[in-house]
């Protein structure tokens, strides 16, 4: 059952360990970008390197011409218009630098994006590779929350990876060569801005103390707003026969609103603490303004400090904003981390999901035979199940099913609705892991990869996706020829209807095979499996909601097709069953004798 939002939040307000967690899954993504954010690093430190020197240069430049160092004749008028001469060099570096930082910010913004870019890749292929995101576990999720986990929430992660972890290791670094240039000039400077420094970084760290909570509370909402809205809109024609449209669409603008107050929470938070940075960094600038203006003019006079002379006072005068800058960038990237964070949380919901678990102890015991149905014996079981249950939270849909399955058998998995048919396919699919017990394939324990390769599955609802019927059938093997195509559609019954179309079989249809009946998408859903030539077929209610001459047709092709494969169904209709050489009686969740 999962948490709600409100409980959700409460659950990661409680238990800051939650937040380690993230931060440690964070880092560990981060070495894989590792070479790219320590890129865009070096070009912010070179970058800053580069404002000293500019600094440096424009306080010679100034200071030369306020103070005429640069005079060498007695005109005035000559020395003015030479002045300009003399100091070109200075000229000619400011250019280089000006030059140098733009190649360094070009670098930094480049690297930074790389490394966003690549982060988001990785983590949607982990997303869609994880077992969360199997058929079996989105049934049981909403598909917009889904969608906002793997687009919203992994574009949050980008920008702690492009600018706030390449910012964390310039802080590390430049404000020290900065405090490093500046106490030789003068070390009352330096230490006014050693001690001023801590200031951002204590006060950020207390003003945004919540915002990782608040980026975390915005996100599920969110969530929540993007799976509720895509649920309805799916169901809109039955909320519309009903008459629930109107009273839908007050909820969705309660839903909206509550993101938007979230959202502004957030942004009150990101304000906040911009505010309260900004007005400590100026202080600090303000402190060595203060005693910077007065030296000059005579105001004060400390023996123990080192003179301030113009060319020094005006070039720590502009280096001190630029000191602070760093720190201020963190701060404002520190939102980033926050979000990330938040984004980080969702993410690894989905992929903590348990991708499977066996036991050591195996048993072997068969299916009980129903009285007037064959059953085949073989000496090595291709499936076996031991003991195995299945639970989803406290609701027990599978208990204590011990079942051997052998080569060349065609199984009747039936049962009440309810009973657990689809659970138990979706075992034998890997699509899901069993709660207790073990379960064999040809003597392996059985995991999604090894089903995969073994199995073939004709679903209830098959899916039919946007493209031709050619493409769909190859979704089985896309290394399939065009011959190798043609000959599982004419096996399958699937050219019976598509010789009548314009383009065969390379017409195009639409998503969810619009276009086509019922029965044509089942063929090609049975064309598809014929064609991946698995040894093991597995289909669940393949004739549900089929008339009754389409159903025919649609069993004679499947007994004819997978007459040498090894076929568990499941279903309710006796005609189905019939053709059967055993059954298995599901009820309550157990295996019936």
């Amino acid at each position: 059952m999962p948490l709600t939002e409100t409980d959700n939040q409460r659950y990661f307000d409680q238990h800051h360990a939650r937040e380690k967690i993230c931060a440690r899954w964070l880092k560990a993504q981060s070495k894989t970008v590792r070479k790219p954010i320590l890129l865009a690093a070096l070009a912010g430190i070179i970058n800053g390197v580069a404002v000293i020197v500019q600094a440096a240069l424009l306080a010679s430049i100034l200071s030369a011409l306020i103070n005429n160092e640069c005079l060498m004749t007695a005109s005035p008028l000559k020395d003015w218009q030479s002045c300009p001469i003399q100091l070109s060099h200075y000229f000619l570096g400011l250019i280089a630098v000006f030059l140098l930082r733009s190649v360094c910010v070009y670098a930094q913004q480049i690297a930074g994006f790389n490394a966003g870019a690549k982060v988001r890749t990785d983590i949607r292929l982990q997303l869609t590779d994880t077992f969360a995101l199997n058929p079996a576990a989105l049934k049981q999720q909403q598909s917009g929350a889904l969608a906002a986990v793997s687009l919203e929430q992994v574009d949050a992660l980008a920008l702690y990876f492009s600018r706030y972890l390449p910012q964390q290791m310039i802080v590390g670094v430049l404000p020290l060569i900065m405090l490093a240039v500046v106490m030789p000039v003068n070390w009352l400077v330096g230490l006014i801005l050693l001690f001023t420094a801590p200031l951002i970084p204590v006060f950020m760290a207390l003003v945004g103390m919540g915002a990782v909570s608040a980026q975390r509370s915005q996100f599920l909402a969110l969530t929540r707003m993007s799976g509720y809205f895509l649920d309805r809109l799916q169901g809109l024609a039955t909320l519309k026969l009903f008459g629930l449209a109107e009273a839908e669409l007050t909820a969705i603008h309660h839903i909206a609103d509550d993101f938007r107050e979230k959202t502004m929470s957030v942004l009150r938070i990101a304000f906040l603490s911009s505010a309260v940075l900004e007005f400590f960094s100026a202080v600090a600038v303000a402190l060595v303004a203060v005693y910077v203006g007065l030296s000059l003019l005579g105001q004060i006079d400390f023996s123990f400090a080192p003179p301030v002379s113009f060319k020094i006072g005006l070039f720590v005068l502009l280096l001190a904003p630029e000191f602070f800058m760093p720190l201020r960038q963190l701060a404002i990237y520190y939102h980033d981390r926050a979000a990330a964070l938040g984004a980080a949380d969702a993410i690894l919901n989905i992929l903590e999901q348990d991708v499977g678990r066996v036991s050591d102890s195996v048993t072997q015991q068969s299916c009980p035979v129903v009285s007037g149905y064959a059953t085949l014996t073989r000496p090595t079981p291709l499936i076996e199940l031991n003991k195995v249950s299945k639970s989803y939270q406290q609701r027990q849909v599978l208990s204590d099913i011990t079942l051997q399955i052998h080569q060349g058998e065609k199984i009747a998995l039936i049962g009440a609705s309810g009973a657990g048919k689809t659970t138990l396919l979706n075992l034998l699919l890997g699509f899901e892991s069993a709660t207790e017990g073990v379960i064999w394939l040809n003597g392996h324990t059985l995991n999604r990869d090894n089903a995969t390769q073994a199995m073939a599955y004709v679903g209830q609802n098959a899916y039919i996706f946007y493209g031709t019927i050619a493409d769909n059938i190859a979704l089985a093997n896309p290394h399939a020829s065009t011959q190798q195509i043609e000959a599982a559609a004419l096996a399958a019954g699937v050219t019976e209807f598509s010789e009548c179309l314009t383009d065969g079989l390379q017409t195009r249809v639409g998503e969810r095979g619009y276009g086509l009946s019922g029965g044509q998408v089942q063929r090609i859903a049975v064309a598809r499996a014929f064609l991946k030539n698995a040894d093991i077929v597995l289909l669940d209610e393949p004739t549900a909601n089929l008339d009754k001459l389409t159903k025919t047709r649609l069993l004679a092709v499947i007994n004819e097709l997978f007459k040498d494969k090894t076929v568990i169904i499941s279903s309710h209709d006796d005609e189905v069953i019939s053709g059967m050489t055993r059954l298995c009686v599901l009820q309550q969740g157990y295996l019936q004798s």
